[in-house]
């Protein structure tokens, strides 16, 4: 340590503020790294402690500062720091005191970025608690990955604009939130008016009906229908278009059930796929070989007896043969005529071949019957429709007179019941087109969203399409069920409908080009960015960022080109991804290393050496970037483990550091006391208040460091007291002026009243404590002499004549040196005053003596000049004192 630090202290130690920021902010010194975190807590000067913050650097520190300092300066820094720290990762341990600075921060932008992207699920809902916008409040609900957040948000969104926004965007994202979406519009609009609660119940009675009579309900149907109209009986004055799709729903269903209604059919071709059923195998095995027969006439009629034999008895074994049967039949049935001319030919008979004896009819027609009207009862049109044809085909196959005649009447009046329950299907259906052709027709003059008005257009025309395959089955020969005059109006509203949307298309279109165009740009960009081997690993992560960004705003390009485009922007993504992860794994391993450098520090016997090596790791490990966030978090771990301790340890060193320092504080503060004491002492007690603020400071001067503030009250008390000694001496020499002052005025007033022809009265004394001073004793002297009718007038004039002139010497000599202008008369006595005063300095070449003892000197000649003549005694005695004045100020002896 050098000598001046030896003497001053360090520059970090010095009592000047600026000298102490400067070195806290630059110095390189080891002691002042350790004491770094008391200077930023209780250093005395803000600036210092500013300089201390920004030199530790770190959010603990920091969030400290900002939560317990009042200084401007070190609030705004604090704050600087602290919105980028808590935007950069998540931190459970700080969360506390980050969301206590949060809610005294106030900067509306950063609580909506906060609100955004802050890592901290607690701080995002701090935010968003400050936040009032809907439409912010609305994209926030649909991008935030907290559900109980997002549905928190949508609770308090009371604009139904973005409730219905969002409502779309939800839907493909999270049910739950689009359930709570939908509820929450409801009762706004509840509120307002405009939202029908018994309307809505209403319609979901209806669509619960309408699902019953399409036959899309498992369960008792019966019981089903009795709960529906118990329900609509509830329901208060329901909108009469609703009225008329429920009456129509449940006519239907009850045809279907036993007096006239039915649910709509499924779908044809699943049910008839279900029902179709395969061909017997030994007949198919049998019709296989039959075919496989190249050329009948080169067969042995010994096979050709076999295979028809084969093909009669699996004929002849089926129980009832089925559709399938009767079409492997019929398509062998020309073979089998050629193998039976074949037989006959080699057995020599003339006799004309027999065709194969036809079947019997094995058919149980009531059965088949009831199982068809059972479907119709059922409202299983499709089915039952299926089933008529199929028994009708086999009924006209059989000769009249095997056609059972009950069997035949029943049939007809089934077919009969099947076109009758599709008129009322009919019927029915057209009330729905008019709604539709409705609907359709009021959107045109809707000021609704395009998109809106395009969804609706396409939910009318499948519904539409719908009731076309409701009434078109399988096998009719009409195509349409549609009246033509109801369809060409629905073409008609649809098309003025879209051509009121036509224009927003258009020009969505220009802008999904133009979004193209730049995604394309984009991928260009990045592919090239991805195969530069120097790509700067940030831009990397940013460029992966915003390609994920892009995928899922695949919704603003032209659909045809979504699906190339999101292949473009996966490949391009696992292109950055290698190289991100290249990255990741080097910066991984790098802090590997140096958690093992870490590890070694256990061994280390020097903590100051063991602490620094520390720092420089962890200034190493900011060097070295952020990996995967999962790994990171857990090297982190095994970095700070080792190291941990010996901040510990040294944090123990600077506790017990500080209890030391306070006690010293303590004890300065006790001696600040006591001076402050001694300072307001009695007037009496000066003297020895005096002696004892000597010993104090003694004392205070063999402390080591001493705290500004305490330094300030000690040497306040300590000038208080010396002003107080001061004022006393100037109190006591002023008291002594005036006592000469009183008595030079007796001695020429004595010398008036002898010039007079009296005999002056003086008491000559002196007073109090002036028996020494020798002034007093020559006015004293001087006094006696006047009085003295011993001495001779004539002998007392010379002398006063002489005292005269050693008056106006004085006060030359005074206005000289008090810089003052002499008369006129005096100027040639000061002119020589001067010459004679400069040869004696030259003469001396030493020390001359200072103005105050010249005052002192020149005050006593003064003195010692009285009597004087009366006729210059006034004019020199305020030239005297004019002189005194000047001089006393000069010289601090007032």
């Amino acid at each position: 340590m050098s000598i001046k630090a030896r003497l001053f202290g360090k520059p970090w130690q010095q009592k000047d503020p600026a000298t102490r920021a400067r070195a806290v902010a630059k110095s390189d010194d080891q002691q002042l790294r350790q004491e770094l975190a008391r200077i930023a807590e209780h250093d005395d000067s803000a600036t210092v402690r500013l300089a201390a913050l920004q030199r530790i650097n770190t959010e603990p520190f920091w969030l400290d500062a900002r939560l317990r300092e009042t200084d401007s300066a070190i609030l705004q820094a604090a704050d600087a720091f602290l919105v980028k720290a808590v935007m950069q990762r998540p931190d459970e341990q700080l969360l506390k005191e980050r969301l206590e600075w949060f809610r005294r921060f106030h900067d509306e932008q950063f609580v909506r970025r906060a609100a955004s992207r802050a890592p901290d699920r607690a701080l995002r809902a701090e935010a968003l608690t400050r936040i009032e916008s809907p439409g912010f409040l609305g994209d926030r609900a649909i991008e935030e990955p907290d559900e109980d957040i997002a549905l928190t948000l949508i609770g308090r969104i009371d604009q139904a604009s973005t409730l219905e926004r969002i409502a779309g965007a939800l839907k493909r994202k999270s049910k739950r939130r689009a359930r709570a979406v939908v509820t929450r519009l409801h009762e706004i609009q509840a509120a307002s008016g405009a939202y029908d609660a018994a309307a809505e119940s209403a319609s979901r009675l209806v669509e619960r009906a309408e699902r019953l009579a399409r036959g899309q309900f498992d369960g008792d149907r019966r019981r089903e229908l009795a709960e529906l109209e118990s329900l609509w009986r509830d329901v208060e004055s329901p909108p009469e278009s609703l009225d008329r799709r429920f009456g129509g729903a449940l006519e239907i269903v009850r045809r279907s059930l036993e007096p006239r209604t039915r649910p709509a059919a499924p779908d044809a071709d699943a049910e008839t796929t279900a029902e179709a059923a395969p061909a017997d195998a030994p007949l198919a095995r049998a019709v296989e070989r039959i075919e496989a027969i190249k050329s009948i006439d080169s067969l042995a009629p010994e096979r050709a007896g076999e295979l028809l034999g084969e093909f009669d008895r699996a004929w002849q074994g089926l129980e009832e043969p089925r559709a399938s049967d009767e079409a492997l039949r019929e398509r062998a049935l020309p073979v089998l005529k050629e193998l039976q001319k074949r037989r006959q030919q080699a057995s020599g008979s003339n006799k004309p071949a027999a065709p194969p004896r036809e079947p019997s009819d094995t058919t149980d027609w009531q059965a088949e019957l009831d199982a068809v009207a059972r479907r119709l009862e059922a409202g299983e049109i499709v089915k039952a429709q299926e089933g008529l044809r199929e028994l009708r085909s086999r009924l006209d196959r059989l000769k009249p007179r095997q056609r059972p005649r009950d069997a035949s009447g029943r049939l007809g009046r089934l077919e009969g019941r099947l076109r009758e329950m599709r008129n009322w299907e009919h019927w029915s259906n057209n009330k729905h087109r008019d709604e539709l052709i409705e609907r359709v027709e009021q959107l045109a003059g809707s000021e609704q969203h395009p998109d809106a008005i395009s969804a609706a257009l396409k939910e009318a025309r499948r519904e539409w399409q719908h009731l076309e395959n409701l009434e078109v089955l399988p096998g009719d020969k009409r195509q349409h069920a549609a009246p033509a005059g109801q369809w060409r109006r629905f073409q008609a509203a649809c098309k003025s409908a879209f051509e009121q949307a036509q224009p927003f298309f258009e020009k969505r279109h220009e802008v999904q080009a133009e979004n193209l165009e730049q995604l394309d740009a984009f991928l260009e960009r990045g592919q090239a960015l991805a195969a530069d081997q120097d790509s700067d690993i940030e831009t990397l992560k940013q460029f992966s960022k915003s390609a994920r960004l892009a995928i899922r705003r695949l919704d603003d390009l032209p659909p045809k080109a979504r699906g190339k485009s999101a292949a473009r922007l996966r490949e391009l993504l696992d292109s950055l991804s290698k190289r991100i992860d290249a990255s990741f794994e080097s910066v991984e391993n790098a802090k590997r290393r140096l958690i093992r450098e870490a590890q070694a520090l256990e061994h280390e016997p020097d903590l100051k050496s063991a602490i620094e090596k520390a720092k420089a790791l962890q200034a190493r490990w900011k060097e070295t970037g952020t990996g995967r966030r999962r790994i990171d978090q857990q090297l982190w771990k095994e970095f700070r483990a080792p190291i941990d301790p010996l901040f510990e340890k040294l944090r123990g060193e600077h506790d017990q550091r500080r209890e030391e320092q306070e006690a010293e504080v303590a004890a300065l503060r006790e001696l600040a006391e006591q001076a402050e004491e001694l300072a307001k002492c009695e007037d009496a007690e000066l003297d020895q208040a005096d002696g004892r603020m000597k010993a104090l400071r003694a004392e205070w001067q063999s402390a080591g460091r001493r705290p500004v503030k305490l330094a300030e009250r000690f040497e306040k008390a300590e000038r208080t007291l010396q002003e107080r000694l001061k004022n006393r001496r100037i109190k006591e020499r002023r008291k002594a002026l005036e006592q000469l002052d009183e008595l030079a005025a007796s001695v020429q007033s004595a010398w008036q009243t002898r010039l007079g022809g009296s005999k002056p009265e003086l008491e000559i004394s002196a007073p109090d404590g002036g028996s020494d001073d020798p002034i007093m004793a020559s006015l004293l002297a001087a006094a006696r002499t006047v009085a003295d009718d011993d001495v001779d007038k004539d002998t007392l004039a010379r002398q006063v004549a002489d005292n005269g002139d050693r008056a106006r010497q004085v006060v030359v000599e005074m206005e000289f040196l008090a810089g003052l202008d002499s008369p006129a008369e005096d100027r040639q006595a000061r002119m020589n005053f001067q010459v004679e005063r400069l040869a004696q300095r030259m003469s001396e070449r030493g020390e001359s003596p200072g103005l105050a003892d010249e005052l002192a000197s020149l005050r006593k000649r003064w003195y010692a000049s009285f009597p004087q003549p009366l006729d210059q005694h006034e004019d020199m005695a305020k030239r005297f004192r004019k002189c005194q004045n000047v001089l006393e100020s000069m010289s601090g002896t007032e």
